[in-house]
């Protein structure tokens, strides 16, 4: 609103009364009874305040337009890093919403990837039908954090009426063939800053592509153990190895944990995933058939991609440092059983590491402690017991002979004590369990710990029988979503999880858990503040981002 929008009725109004009221005039002047007057004052009014909704829609039309201009002008100003610039999207140029800060999605653009809802504290945003939709616009507190996590170009989520400078997102820099700044190095996946399956996939299929058309101008090198080195096998590096070997391409492929080990790992058994995208279609060495499927389904489909392509990937094995040497980069390695040094030179590096980071751990006393666990529940085998065929979905039949999976009995096993991830919630019943963290991923462990939600996740809709301790350094902390706050008051309310605010692990046993003032530095001398039984420890304090690994190697974020 201006100042001319105020004037201009003010002072016809007093024009109106001065007439009417203030003069000798009769009260009919002009065959116009008082009434009219009082009538005529509030037309004016009513004129007024039509004028200034009308110039306001207008002036916030402009700068919605000035905003995706400006948006469009810096995206070609800088490496795309998504499509290419033939599919940009068209501008969001209009609004119907609320006049104060809120979300606005470009649903033809929108490409589902979680992020700015992930990004969200305040749960105003949602996937509906696999698009970001904005559902609770009225708890929109200009965070922000949704548009600058946007990985589009342009932006698919955009802060609508916000005066803050939004910062541009800082991810790694690739050239259009996922070259990054040191020739010979690529980068896909996760780790490239767009959080979705189908993308790594086709990802990773095209860059392999392009190794190979630079291999074959370059000219062959018998200096080089490999070709190429695959670093992380999810579903970018598996995509890349399998199409490599389809290639023919010498490669080494190297996983610090399992294959695909975060989504076998952090999605929960049985869980729905969609395939965004859904119009776009899977081109990498892996395959999605469909618009989604469950977990289990999905990924021993891609098991039977690395068994019927005799796949080689070397699982546990970390990837300490990527340098140069001569016309080759040297890969040193090492091996998590044996603690074995290993070194590879290879022509061609591509990173696919996840953006998760390798966990953080404790550092307190007892954090590598090994349990053997006796299963109190069968399971299905791997494979038919009658045609042999492997197992590749959670269906109790043989999809080849149709014969049964019987059920068998498992053999006891070592487990670690302290995990830094929550797969399954349903593997834990009668335990005394520890959850150490204060964000998001450690609320939500410690409420499947200690409840069951509904489908949606929405809400707490029957109880398990765990004995959930929840241990917090501080405070919750200030970007916990309002959903996981609600329901972990209302497990706290009801004796289902009990919280340690201000403490810490001190020492870690067999059967007991010591806890410590978090102000104290040392475990060894600090007092202990609490000793309770625990069968296992949740660490969810976060993990160590690739961003150090990425420097090392001399790949430029911003």
């Amino acid at each position: 609103m201006n100042r001319d929008q105020i004037l201009i009725p003010l002072i016809i109004l007093g024009l109106l009364l001065s007439i009417g009221f203030l003069t000798t005039l009769p009260a009919s002047y002009g065959a116009v009874p008082g009434a009219g007057w009082i009538g005529l004052g509030f037309f004016t009014m009513f004129l007024g305040f039509t004028l200034i909704v009308t110039d306001s829609r207008r002036r916030r039309a402009l700068i919605y337009r000035a905003m995706a201009e400006a948006e469009l002008k810096r995206s070609q100003d800088r490496p795309l890093s998504v499509e290419p610039a033939s599919q940009i999207a068209p501008e969001i140029t209009d609004d119907s919403g609320p006049s104060y800060p809120h979300p606005v999605i470009n649903v033809a653009t929108c490409i589902g990837c979680h992020a700015c809802v992930d990004a969200c504290p305040h749960d105003v945003l949602a996937i509906v039908n696999g698009k970001a939709t904005p559902v609770a616009v009225e708890q929109c507190m200009e965070d922000t954090s949704c548009q600058v996590e946007c990985p589009t170009v342009p932006k698919s989520c955009i802060v609508v009426n916000s005066t803050k400078m939004i910062p541009e997102r800082k991810v790694p820099q690739r050239d259009q063939n996922f070259m990054t700044n040191v020739p010979g190095i690529y980068l896909i996946g996760d780790v490239s800053g767009v959080p979705l399956i189908k993308n790594a996939i086709n990802e990773g299929g095209a860059v392999v592509d392009y190794i190979v058309e630079d291999l074959k101008l370059e000219g062959p090198n018998g200096k080089a153990d490999f070709d190429v080195a695959i670093v992380g096998i999810g579903p970018a590096g598996l995509s890349a190895t399998a199409l490599a070997r389809q290639r023919g391409l010498k490669y080494i492929a190297i996983e610090q944990d399992q294959i695909v080990a975060t989504i076998q790992q952090t999605y929960q058994a049985g869980k729905y995933v969609f395939y965004n995208p859904v119009d776009k279609p899977t081109s990498g060495g892996i395959q999605l058939e469909g618009a989604g499927a469950v977990k289990e389904v999905m990924i021993g489909s891609w098991m039977e991609t690395v068994r019927s392509n005799g796949l080689e990937i070397n699982e546990f094995e970390r990837c300490k440092n990527v340098s140069r040497e001569g016309g080759l980069f040297l890969i040193e390695t090492e091996q998590e059983r044996t603690k074995r040094s290993m070194q590879y030179r290879v022509r061609r590096v591509i990173i696919a590491v996840g953006n998760r980071g390798t966990p953080m751990r404790l550092g307190v006393p007892g954090e590598d402690l090994k349990l053997t666990v006796v299963p109190e529940k069968p399971e299905y085998p791997d494979a038919c017991l009658q045609c042999g065929t492997q197992r590749v979905s959670i269906d109790k039949f043989c999809q080849s002979c149709g014969g049964r999976y019987e059920l068998r009995a498992r053999p006891p096993f070592e487990d670690d004590k302290v995990k830094y991830k929550l797969g399954d919630p349903n593997d834990y019943s009668g335990k005394h369990v520890i959850v150490v963290g204060a964000g998001n991923s450690a609320v939500e462990a410690a409420v499947d710990l200690a409840a069951i939600r509904s489908e949606d996740g929405t809400k707490i809709v029957g109880w398990r029988d765990n004995t959930v301790s929840l241990v917090i350094r501080s405070n919750f902390k200030g970007d916990l979503k309002l959903g996981n706050k609600m329901m972990v008051y209302d497990c706290i309310d009801e004796g289902r999880i009990k919280v340690f605010f201000g403490q810490t692990i001190k020492e870690i046993m067999p059967e007991y858990v010591t806890l410590m003032n978090a102000r104290e530095r040392d475990p060894k001398t600090s007092k202990e503040t609490a000793k309770f039984r625990n069968d296992y420890i949740f660490a969810l304090i976060g993990g160590e981002k690739p961003t150090k690994f990425l420097d090392s190697i001399g790949i430029k974020i911003g």
